[in-house]
Order: C-alpha cells, then sequence, then structure tokens
C-alpha cells in the first residue's frame, strides 16, 4: 500500500509541476513584444490588453481590408505565430493593411 500512494503522491506532484510551468509560460505569452511604441491600431492594443488584444485588432484589420477587396493573412506579415517574428517586408504590408482597413 505505501508504494501505491508513493506512486500516486508522485505523479499528482509531476501533474501540478507540469501545469505550474504551463501557466507560468502562458503568462509570457500574453506580452506584447514587436508593436510596443507609437499610436497604430495594434500599438495601442498591446498597451491595452497585451498580445490577445492585438491578436484580436488585427484579425478585425484583416476582415476589413478583405471586406475592401484586399487580401491579407498573417503568415504574410508574420514568420512565425507562436512569437510572432516579422517577415522582411511585414512594415510595408501594415501600412497597406492599416489603409485598407477602418481601423485607425
Amino acid at each position: 500500500m505505501t508504494r501505491v500512494a508513493a506512486l500516486v503522491f508522485t505523479a499528482a506532484i509531476l501533474t501540478l509541476s507540469t501545469f505550474a510551468g504551463r501557466a507560468v509560460g502562458a503568462g509570457d505569452e500574453g506580452k506584447c513584444t514587436i508593436a510596443t511604441k507609437g499610436d497604430s491600431p495594434t500599438a495601442k492594443a498591446c498597451a491595452k490588453g497585451g498580445r490577445a488584444e492585438a491578436k484580436k485588432i488585427m484579425k478585425e484589420m484583416v476582415k476589413q481590408a478583405k471586406a475592401a477587396g484586399q487580401k491579407f493573412t498573417c503568415d504574410g506579415c508574420h514568420k512565425d505565430l507562436d512569437n510572432y517574428e516579422l517577415t522582411k517586408n511585414a512594415v510595408e504590408e501594415f501600412k497597406k493593411l492599416e489603409a485598407a482597413s477602418k481601423i485607425k
């Protein structure tokens, strides 16, 4: 019985540490690292609510630009959608997206 209790206790500790590690990492995911300055819609969203808010505003900008006949995609500007690293042409594309959307 003691071995079973020890195994259950060990499994519980490992499970809790795994979830705790994810929670700490999840906090880091919320910080903006790109649009941290300026008065663009994305920078304002980052200041207001971090990456989640920035992602929401970017998706709305893309939606409005598409409604206006323009075609934009997330990976048109971002090399990696996990850390949002930008492509070489991201700044120019963002300016076009900003002009095509109604969000200012």
